[in-house]
Protein backbone atom coordinates (compact mmCIF):
# COMPACT_ATOMS: atom_id res chain seq x y z
CA UNK A 1 0.00 0.00 0.00
CA UNK A 2 1.35 3.44 -0.96
CA UNK A 3 2.10 5.74 1.96
CA UNK A 4 0.03 8.92 2.10
CA UNK A 5 3.02 11.06 3.17
CA UNK A 6 6.46 11.31 1.64
CA UNK A 7 8.71 12.96 4.23
CA UNK A 8 11.92 14.38 2.78
CA UNK A 9 15.02 15.08 4.89
CA UNK A 10 17.92 16.59 2.92
CA UNK A 11 21.11 15.94 4.86
CA UNK A 12 24.74 16.99 4.59
CA UNK A 13 27.34 15.86 7.15
CA UNK A 14 25.15 16.29 10.24
CA UNK A 15 25.09 12.77 11.62
CA UNK A 16 25.10 14.14 15.17
CA UNK A 17 21.61 15.56 14.58
CA UNK A 18 20.16 13.22 11.95
CA UNK A 19 19.08 10.29 14.21
CA UNK A 20 16.77 12.53 16.25
CA UNK A 21 15.23 13.97 13.09
CA UNK A 22 14.63 10.47 11.69
CA UNK A 23 13.22 9.18 14.98
CA UNK A 24 10.75 12.07 15.16
CA UNK A 25 9.44 11.14 11.71
CA UNK A 26 9.15 7.41 12.32
CA UNK A 27 7.32 8.08 15.61
CA UNK A 28 4.47 9.92 13.84
CA UNK A 29 1.08 8.51 14.80
CA UNK A 30 -2.03 7.90 12.74
CA UNK A 31 -0.52 8.14 9.23
CA UNK A 32 1.26 5.99 6.67
CA UNK A 33 4.59 7.41 5.48
CA UNK A 34 7.81 6.89 3.63
CA UNK A 35 10.98 8.73 4.64
CA UNK A 36 13.37 9.84 1.91
CA UNK A 37 16.83 10.76 3.22
CA UNK A 38 18.56 12.71 0.47
CA UNK A 39 22.28 12.66 1.18
CA UNK A 40 24.10 15.71 -0.19
CA UNK A 41 27.35 15.12 1.69
CA UNK A 42 29.89 12.43 2.48
CA UNK A 43 28.71 8.81 2.56
CA UNK A 44 26.47 8.12 5.55
CA UNK A 45 27.89 5.95 8.30
CA UNK A 46 24.44 5.62 9.85
CA UNK A 47 22.00 2.93 8.77
CA UNK A 48 18.29 2.63 9.44
CA UNK A 49 16.52 -0.71 9.73
CA UNK A 50 12.99 0.63 9.31
CA UNK A 51 11.74 -0.33 5.82
CA UNK A 52 10.04 3.03 5.49
CA UNK A 53 13.46 4.74 5.21
CA UNK A 54 15.03 5.13 1.77
CA UNK A 55 18.39 6.83 1.13
CA UNK A 56 19.02 8.80 -2.07
CA UNK A 57 22.42 10.12 -3.20
CA UNK A 58 22.36 13.73 -4.42
CA UNK A 59 26.08 13.60 -5.33
CA UNK A 60 26.80 16.88 -3.52
CA UNK A 61 24.75 18.94 -5.97
CA UNK A 62 23.66 21.23 -3.07
CA UNK A 63 20.49 21.57 -1.04
CA UNK A 64 17.82 22.71 -3.49
CA UNK A 65 18.63 19.98 -6.05
CA UNK A 66 18.49 17.56 -3.10
CA UNK A 67 14.93 18.66 -2.36
CA UNK A 68 13.99 18.34 -6.02
CA UNK A 69 15.45 14.85 -6.06
CA UNK A 70 13.38 13.90 -3.03
CA UNK A 71 10.19 15.20 -4.63
CA UNK A 72 10.99 13.35 -7.86
CA UNK A 73 11.19 10.05 -5.94
CA UNK A 74 8.21 10.70 -3.65
CA UNK A 75 5.24 8.37 -4.05
CA UNK A 76 2.95 9.76 -1.35
CA UNK A 77 -0.08 11.93 -1.88
CA UNK A 78 1.44 14.58 0.39
CA UNK A 79 4.95 16.02 0.80
CA UNK A 80 6.45 17.03 4.15
CA UNK A 81 9.91 18.47 4.77
CA UNK A 82 12.19 18.29 7.80
CA UNK A 83 15.71 19.72 7.97
CA UNK A 84 18.34 17.34 9.30
CA UNK A 85 19.12 19.47 12.36
CA UNK A 86 15.45 19.94 13.33
CA UNK A 87 12.99 17.44 14.80
CA UNK A 88 9.23 17.19 15.17
CA UNK A 89 7.90 17.60 18.69
CA UNK A 90 4.26 16.83 17.90
CA UNK A 91 3.67 13.10 17.40
CA UNK A 92 0.50 13.95 15.47
CA UNK A 93 1.97 16.64 13.22
CA UNK A 94 1.28 14.66 10.06
CA UNK A 95 -2.08 13.39 11.33
CA UNK A 96 -3.22 16.97 11.90
CA UNK A 97 -2.10 17.89 8.41
CA UNK A 98 -3.89 14.87 6.97
CA UNK A 99 -7.14 15.92 8.66
CA UNK A 100 -6.89 19.32 6.98
CA UNK A 101 -6.08 17.80 3.60
CA UNK A 102 -9.19 15.65 3.93
CA UNK A 103 -11.07 18.95 4.36
CA UNK A 104 -9.61 20.19 1.05
CA UNK A 105 -6.62 22.20 2.31
CA UNK A 106 -3.74 22.25 -0.21
CA UNK A 107 -0.84 23.64 1.84
CA UNK A 108 -0.39 23.25 5.60
CA UNK A 109 2.14 24.89 7.91
CA UNK A 110 2.54 24.82 11.68
CA UNK A 111 4.24 26.87 14.36
CA UNK A 112 7.58 25.89 15.83
CA UNK A 113 9.95 26.36 18.73
CA UNK A 114 13.28 28.12 18.18
CA UNK A 115 15.80 26.37 20.44
CA UNK A 116 18.96 28.36 21.10
CA UNK A 117 22.39 27.13 22.14
CA UNK A 118 22.03 28.71 25.59
CA UNK A 119 19.01 26.49 26.30
CA UNK A 120 16.38 29.17 25.79
CA UNK A 121 13.26 28.40 23.75
CA UNK A 122 11.09 30.91 21.90
CA UNK A 123 7.81 30.26 20.12
CA UNK A 124 7.65 30.97 16.40
CA UNK A 125 3.99 31.85 15.80
CA UNK A 126 3.39 33.57 12.47
CA UNK A 127 0.60 33.33 9.94
CA UNK A 128 1.16 33.81 6.20
CA UNK A 129 -1.09 34.91 3.35
CA UNK A 130 -0.54 35.72 -0.31
CA UNK A 131 -0.21 39.41 0.58
CA UNK A 132 1.97 39.00 3.69
CA UNK A 133 4.39 36.77 1.79
CA UNK A 134 5.17 39.70 -0.48
CA UNK A 135 6.86 41.35 2.53
CA UNK A 136 8.19 38.54 4.75
CA UNK A 137 8.78 34.80 4.78
CA UNK A 138 7.01 33.65 7.95
CA UNK A 139 6.79 29.92 7.21
CA UNK A 140 9.14 27.28 8.64
CA UNK A 141 10.02 24.72 5.97
CA UNK A 142 10.35 22.00 8.63
CA UNK A 143 6.68 22.51 9.52
CA UNK A 144 5.33 22.44 5.95
CA UNK A 145 3.15 19.77 4.32
CA UNK A 146 1.37 20.06 0.97
CA UNK A 147 -0.27 18.08 -1.81
CA UNK A 148 2.33 16.58 -4.12
CA UNK A 149 0.18 17.36 -7.15
CA UNK A 150 0.95 21.08 -6.69
CA UNK A 151 4.25 20.34 -8.45
CA UNK A 152 2.30 19.25 -11.53
CA UNK A 153 1.13 22.84 -11.94
CA UNK A 154 4.05 24.81 -10.50
CA UNK A 155 7.03 22.63 -11.40
CA UNK A 156 10.23 22.15 -9.41
CA UNK A 157 11.88 24.31 -6.77
CA UNK A 158 13.94 27.11 -8.31
CA UNK A 159 17.59 26.04 -8.07
CA UNK A 160 18.70 29.57 -9.02
CA UNK A 161 17.50 30.74 -5.57
CA UNK A 162 19.58 28.68 -3.12
CA UNK A 163 18.80 30.96 -0.16
CA UNK A 164 15.20 31.82 -0.97
CA UNK A 165 13.85 28.83 -2.89
CA UNK A 166 11.36 28.20 -0.06
CA UNK A 167 10.03 31.77 -0.08
CA UNK A 168 9.75 31.56 -3.86
CA UNK A 169 7.77 28.31 -3.50
CA UNK A 170 5.38 29.80 -0.94
CA UNK A 171 4.72 32.78 -3.21
CA UNK A 172 4.08 30.52 -6.17
CA UNK A 173 1.70 28.36 -4.13
CA UNK A 174 -0.22 31.31 -2.68
CA UNK A 175 -0.45 33.13 -6.00
CA UNK A 176 -1.51 29.89 -7.68
CA UNK A 177 -4.77 29.94 -5.76
CA UNK A 178 -4.00 26.98 -3.52
CA UNK A 179 -5.54 27.08 -0.04
CA UNK A 180 -3.25 27.62 2.96
CA UNK A 181 -3.91 26.45 6.52
CA UNK A 182 -1.98 27.70 9.57
CA UNK A 183 -1.76 25.27 12.51
CA UNK A 184 -0.98 27.34 15.59
CA UNK A 185 0.24 24.42 17.70
CA UNK A 186 4.05 24.09 17.51
CA UNK A 187 5.07 21.03 15.50
CA UNK A 188 8.84 21.35 15.18
CA UNK A 189 11.93 22.24 17.18
CA UNK A 190 14.31 24.42 15.17
CA UNK A 191 17.88 24.24 16.41
CA UNK A 192 19.52 27.65 16.18
CA UNK A 193 23.27 27.19 15.96
CA UNK A 194 26.21 28.79 14.19
CA UNK A 195 26.15 26.42 11.23
CA UNK A 196 22.58 27.27 10.25
CA UNK A 197 22.52 31.00 10.96
CA UNK A 198 21.71 32.91 7.78
CA UNK A 199 23.84 35.86 8.79
CA UNK A 200 26.74 34.20 7.01
CA UNK A 201 27.25 34.95 3.29
CA UNK A 202 25.32 38.21 3.59
CA UNK A 203 26.36 39.47 0.14
CA UNK A 204 25.17 36.25 -1.51
CA UNK A 205 21.91 36.36 0.43
CA UNK A 206 21.35 39.98 -0.61
CA UNK A 207 21.93 39.13 -4.26
CA UNK A 208 19.57 36.16 -4.01
CA UNK A 209 16.91 38.26 -2.31
CA UNK A 210 17.23 40.84 -5.07
CA UNK A 211 16.67 38.05 -7.60
CA UNK A 212 13.56 36.92 -5.70
CA UNK A 213 12.23 40.48 -5.66
CA UNK A 214 12.76 40.81 -9.40
CA UNK A 215 11.17 37.44 -10.16
CA UNK A 216 7.99 38.29 -8.22
CA UNK A 217 7.93 42.09 -8.74
CA UNK A 218 8.25 42.67 -4.99
CA UNK A 219 9.10 45.94 -3.24
CA UNK A 220 12.53 46.28 -1.58
CA UNK A 221 12.84 43.83 1.33
CA UNK A 222 15.44 43.99 4.13
CA UNK A 223 17.48 40.91 5.00
CA UNK A 224 16.06 38.97 7.95
CA UNK A 225 16.36 35.62 9.71
CA UNK A 226 13.51 33.60 11.19
CA UNK A 227 14.91 34.43 14.62
CA UNK A 228 13.95 38.08 13.96
CA UNK A 229 10.29 37.07 14.29
CA UNK A 230 10.49 35.68 17.84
Amino acid sequence: MTARFSVIIPTRNREEFLPQAVESVLAQEGVSLELLLVNDGDPLTLSFADPRVHVLDNRKRTAVPARNLGVAHATGEFIAFLDDDDFWIDLRHLAKAQAQFDQHTDFYFANGEMRFADGSVKLFDRNATASSLEKDNTILISAVCYRRKIHEQLGRFDEALPYYWDWDWYLRVARGGFSLFHQKAPAVAIRVHQANMSGQNEAARRANLDALQAKHSLPPIPLKNHTDFV
